[in-house]
């Protein structure tokens, strides 16, 4: 499969589609990588592989890789059902004529097979980044149904929240057992929350403030998911909560209302204690730190990732998978 890759943060948008289709398959490995183009070997369905990624546009099936001045050539050789329909993109600053290029290789393919443009049997897509790839579309991402889900959109909002397509990813990336418990434990107004919950997880919780977990169940109910919620401590988790199978969550920056005057490092510290006793050896957290040096507190948990997002001039997120030692 090809898969077309958001550039947002290019880096989590691969570990995220490796994740996904290596949950779905076992057996999946990395055959190509270039800007926005991960070519991937995989049994994984692509229609279900659609629908949990975020930071993707569309997953293909790959026909075909070459240099620029080869894609008729290449094209030639494709056998796809017809009628068919020819769609050209590119990543970064490339001089290309797209619309010629689609033009020039439907005549190609659609010499014999016949061209659609409103319905065709087969979307062939040409993405070119350091090389041309050829591809037919099997399934696209429903991008505008995150948008949808912005905070701005919901009853309940507060600034600074997640967008869910970041929220997603993080989700993707906790690589919890089929139907198992995902937490946030320090739930805001639920953007992680309800990402887990509609990737089929049983979504959790928690927060300090009665306020969120309130704004969070309404926002849940919004969007049509379902969680539990729990006011409380991330200290008490272990006793409000009990064993979950991964942890996703985007905790307090330093802002005195969310932390109740409690240092950060410390209230990470606290965190990463709790976490301990409610995840098994091997399970993961996922979190977003404006800086990798909170995670020293991390004890018996283990990088396994670290994804920067600049955000503007005071504030990257570094989106980091840590493992349970």
């Amino acid at each position: 499969m090809l898969l077309e890759l958001s550039m947002e943060c290019e880096s989590l948008a691969r570990a995220e589609a490796v994740a996904v289709a290596g949950s779905l398959d076992r057996g999946t490995e990395v055959a190509h990588a270039e800007p926005g183009v991960l070519v991937i070997d995989t049994a994984a369905n692509p229609r279900i592989l659609g629908s949990r990624l975020g930071l993707c546009h569309h997953v293909n099936e790959w026909l075909s890789t070459c240099t620029f001045t080869e894609v008729e050539s290449s094209a030639a050789r494709i056998d796809v059902p017809g009628p068919i329909r020819v769609r050209s993109t590119k990543v970064g600053e490339i001089s290309m004529d797209l619309a010629g290029v689609s033009r020039k290789v439907g005549a190609v393919i659609g010499k014999s097979r016949g061209v659609n443009l409103r319905s065709p049997a087969t979307d062939i897509r040409i993405v070119f980044s350091r090389k041309a790839h050829i591809s037919r579309l099997l399934s696209s991402i429903d991008r505008p149904a995150y948008e949808r889900r912005k905070n701005r959109y919901l009853p309940f909002t507060y600034p600074a929240s997640l967008h869910p397509k970041f929220a997603r990813a993080m989700v993707n990336l906790a690589m919890t057992t089929p139907n198992g418990r995902l937490l946030d434990p320090f739930c805001g107004t639920g953007a992680i929350v309800a990402e887990a919950s509609l990737s089929g997880y049983e979504a959790v919780g928690t927060d300090f403030s009665e306020k969120m977990i309130q704004g969070a169940k309404k926002n849940i109910a919004h969007v049509k998911a379902k969680a539990n919620f729990v006011h409380c401590d991330v200290g008490k988790i272990p006793e409000e909560v009990g064993r979950v199978a991964g942890i996703a969550t985007d905790p307090p920056y330093g802002r005195s209302t969310s932390t109740d005057g409690e240092g950060i490092p410390d209230l990470y510290s606290r965190a990463f204690r709790a976490f301990s006793k409610v995840l098994d050896v091997g399970s993961r957290v996922v979190i977003v730190v404006p800086d990798k040096s909170l995670l020293d507190s991390a004890g018996e948990f283990r990088l396994l990732q670290n994804h920067e997002l600049w955000v503007h001039r005071s504030l990257t997120r570094n989106f980091c998978v840590l493992e349970r030692c």
